[in-house]
């Protein structure tokens, strides 16, 4: 009779505890206090509830990381309540100098940075104020070139990416500008102009990805500091969604109309996986690929946030029938 050993080529590890799961993905053994074999097994990404935010809002901007989270701006009406996330829950700091709404953001919860955006009306509100944060209150900081709503951004505080976005005259632009912690320069633009589309917020100024927007909502462009090169489309096309991640491991997720549908990009294409909880637009969402974070957003206006983990290890109970 052929035994594990000679199929495997050795023996089942007996341990008095269960190892950590990601750490024994794929591996069996035997737990001799519990008396059971076990299975650590990797399953697919799941989007599971974080803490709610103090302030209900939309067209927020976000920087961070999922347990370390910055949140700041928003609407109706135009918000500057500034909320810092720690993986459990949301803290109220120092406001945002400008209230405004349709902002972007880059870097972390202790060095942020928030430019553009809107301040009502529409007719003459469209800005170009930028800010840093030092994990207390916000400076106002050099100015973008082209103020603009519905932008995106990426990087830190001392060097981001201020990309798409829609000006005065309601146009689309492509317009990209590089931060250098001191002043913005404009430099090569988008294949595509768009408004309100998302980037993978870890980028960087010579390694980013942007996607989605209106119009164009399915497209995908990639950046290396010199040329965007549109890559593989979305499955889904849409704009006002969360972004997070990098230009290799990249996370789309929620968007117009209300949709709970996500998306991971491995560096060529975009796949389908696991929806969020509650579809919504007009989302903060920062992070990486694998852990990335949700927060705020409408249909109707909420500060619920959603935490995205991929892969989920499992540990399991082995049963012999």
């Amino acid at each position: 009779m052929a035994t594990y050993k000679g199929i495997q080529g050795y023996s089942v590890q007996k341990l008095s505890s269960d190892p950590t799961a990601s750490e024994a993905a794929g591996q069996v053994w035997y737990n001799s206090t519990s008396g059971k074999f076990k299975i650590a097994t990797e399953g697919a990404g799941t989007w599971a509830s974080g803490g709610t935010m103090n302030t209900a809002r939309y067209e927020v901007a976000g920087c961070g990381l999922q347990t370390a989270g910055l949140v700041f701006g928003g609407a109706t009406p135009v918000k500057n309540e500034t909320e810092t996330y720690n993986g459990t829950a949301w803290t109220e700091t120092g406001d945002l100098n400008l209230a405004r709404a349709s902002l972007a953001g880059a870097g972390t919860n202790t060095a942020g940075l928030a430019f553009g955006g809107l301040v009502p009306p529409a007719t003459s509100g469209w800005k170009d104020e930028t800010e840093t944060f030092n994990g207390t209150a916000w400076t106002e900081v050099g100015d973008l070139n082209t103020g603009r709503l519905g932008l995106t951004g990426a990087g830190t505080s001392t060097a981001a990416l201020a990309m798409a976005g829609n000006t005065p005259n309601t146009v689309s632009v492509a317009v990209v500008e590089s931060w250098n912690g001191t002043s913005w320069s404009e430099v090569h633009d988008l294949n595509t102009a768009r408004v309100y589309p998302r980037a993978a917020t870890q980028g960087t100024p010579t390694a980013a990805l942007v996607f989605g927007g209106s119009p164009g909502p399915a497209i995908t462009e990639s950046y290396n500091g010199s040329t965007w090169t549109e890559v593989n489309d979305l499955n889904t096309g849409r704009s006002r969604g969360g972004g997070a991640g990098t230009q290799g491991t990249a996370l789309f997720f929620g968007g117009d109309p209300d949709i709970a549908v996500t998306e991971s990009f491995d560096g060529t294409s975009w796949t389908e996986v696991g929806d969020m909880t509650t579809g919504r637009q007009d989302i903060a969402g920062f992070g990486t690929g694998s852990l990335a974070l949700a927060a705020a957003g409408r249909t109707p206006t909420t500060g619920a946030t959603e935490e995205w983990t991929n892969p989920v290890y499992t540990i399991k109970t082995v049963t012999v029938s």
